[in-house]
């Protein structure tokens, strides 16, 4: 690609470096489309782009005087902590942010992959990139999307500005990105009433667990432990109940890493999964693990804030993860007893995919993920939300199935999308979240091959192959070496660490300015969802358990 004046590759190189490292991926590199954009020497400027008009007119994209363009576009903005501009441009938006001196975030949304490189060519980004200031996403499919939830804050709604060229000039890609930027704007209220509801819990729940978190073992430490050895990846879908018998076949061939939603089915189906993941608090969840005999030879893969009901049957064989750095992981890393993260997006079941990545797995096959209602049912069969199904259909003996499912979901929001197979599948709006994230993780570039072998629901796109578990396991060498490798990585990840009991006593009484500002750290955290008097009891408990 050749660049004029001050545009240079070099400069593109070092800002989607900086991209990659902040946002998980950088957006395409791509030249003008020469009927529909050109980039006119300017001799201020460097260039100016121009769009073509259904007329046959060129317009610059960002005003005859661009400058005075962007001063007009930002004047509105410039006090607002954050904003999202669709129709980056060369960028001269954030030019004049900064001139002003304005410490807004700014999420970009650029419709045209090359208009997103020339601006990427034109200046270093990375102070804005790397301070946590500016993120990038990049049409026509914005990869990426679904992580940028965890990062816009709504607690006070973004301002929202949008290139009055492109709007009038390209209407339908502007739209687009106004639908994507939504659906972000969505994800992230939803995150934040999760937060006011769950916070409280999740760090009352994590101080409960301080003695099986500091007894038991790190899971960064199974980072590139099972390099090259083939996955699966196990969710409770209806599917499930057709998956589980090749994976009996099958699971001496590969790693089995369960949701915990599908111990007990995996169980019943002669499966021993070699990890089971946790990451949901709720006491309900820990039912899914809790009084399940005979896992001497299965680890779990829990988040420090499960419920401690899920960790009873797995003592000497659990590893802890955290989801994010909040609290009161600070605190713990301070006293060496970090633990390493998993990705989170709503569900068990990217825990479980991002694990299998960190483990360095290859190929990753999915079962049971069908992310729908396959068959107008909610789960597998044995899962305890499949006993209340049943519970449902007996109470219901003189209604009709189509009846009964009619008011099963007559409260619920629901959707119907094409399955794998064309053939149109009730879904709900979470279950596509969860399916939009894992797409979008497996569309990066990646050696690793990924496989669907549910046979069912909507788990496809760019990035996953449709396949079978006979396909991908059939010809795998038998592995009788992972459960020992586990055990071995689980001695090994068990560290030392400064925190005693007396040293929570301490704390809990919080004498002290410090003690007494973490505290209050704590309970801002959890949005004053949680009186000092919890945690303090929570530190007593944990102290009288270490």
């Amino acid at each position: 690609m050749s660049l004029p004046g001050a545009f240079t590759e070099a400069m593109i190189e070092h800002n989607c470096e900086a991209l990659r490292r902040a946002q998980g991926s950088c957006p395409p590199v791509a030249a003008l489309h020469p009927g529909t954009a050109r980039a006119v020497p300017d001799a201020a400027l460097g260039i100016r782009l121009e769009l073509r008009t259904r007329d046959d007119r060129w317009v610059p994209l960002d005003g005859a005087d661009p400058m005075a363009a962007a001063a007009s576009r930002v004047a509105p903005l410039v006090n607002q902590p954050q904003i999202i501009l669709v129709g980056l441009g060369l960028g001269y938006a954030l030019d004049r942010l900064e001139a002003l001196g304005s410490q807004a975030k700014v999420l970009a949304f650029e419709p045209d992959p090359a208009v997103a490189t020339l601006c990427m060519a034109r200046r270093d980004w990375r102070s804005w990139i790397e301070s946590g200031r500016l993120r990038l996403l990049v049409g026509p499919d914005y990869a990426g999307a679904t992580s940028m939830a965890r990062w816009v804050d709504v607690a006070t709604p973004p301002a929202f500005s949008v290139s009055d060229t492109l709007a009038a000039q390209r209407p339908k890609s502007t739209q687009g990105a106004r639908t994507v930027a939504a659906r972000v704007i969505g994800d992230a209220e939803s995150n934040l009433d999760a937060r006011r509801r769950f916070a409280g819990r999740y760090l009352l729940q994590t101080l409960a667990n301080l003695p099986v978190i500091l007894r038991e073992s790190n899971a960064a430490q199974l980072d590139g432990l099972f390099a090259g050895v083939p996955a699966v990846v196990v969710g409770a879908g209806p599917s499930l109940d057709e998956n589980v018998r090749a994976l009996a076949q099958w699971q001496d061939r590969a790693v089995i890493i369960a949701a915990d939603t599908t111990l007990r089915p995996l169980l019943a189906g002669g499966v021993r999964p070699h990890i089971v993941v946790g990451v949901d608090p709720a006491e309900l969840n820990a039912r899914h693990v809790a009084g399940v005999n005979g896992l001497d030879d299965s680890w779990l893969v829990g988040e420090g804030s499960l419920h401690p009901a899920a960790f009873v049957g797995f003592a000497g064989r659990t590893f802890t993860f955290k989801v994010s750095r909040h609290e009161p992981w600070p605190w713990l890393e301070a006293h060496d007893a970090g633990r390493g993260t998993l990705r989170a997006w709503g569900s068990v079941i990217t825990s479980a995919f991002d694990l299998a990545l960190r483990l360095g797995c290859s190929p990753i096959a999915f079962a049971g993920l069908d992310l729908a209602y396959t068959g107008e049912r909610p789960y597998c069969s044995n899962t305890l939300y499949d006993t209340t199904w049943r519970d449902v259909l007996m109470a219901c003996n003189n209604w009709t199935f189509e009846e009964v499912v009619a008011d099963y979901f007559a409260n619920r929001t629901t959707s119907w999308e094409p399955d794998l197979h064309g053939t149109p599948v009730r879904t709900a709006p979470p279950l596509l979240s969860f399916r939009n994230w894992l797409l979008d993780q497996m569309a990066q570039p990646s050696a690793v091959r990924f496989v669907n072998a549910t046979g069912g629901g909507l788990l496809y796109g760019p990035g996953v192959e449709q396949g079978s578990l006979d396909d991908v396991l059939g010809g795998a060498p038998v592995r009788d070496d992972l459960r020992s490798r586990l055990r071995e990585a689980h001695a090994a990840g068990r560290t030392t660490h400064a925190v005693s009991a007396t040293g929570l006593e301490t704390l809990a009484a919080g004498d002290t300015p410090d003690e007494a500002a973490l505290l209050a750290r704590w309970r801002a955290f959890t949005l004053e969802t949680v009186e000092t008097t919890d945690i303090v009891a929570a530190l007593h408990d944990a102290a009288s358990r270490l």
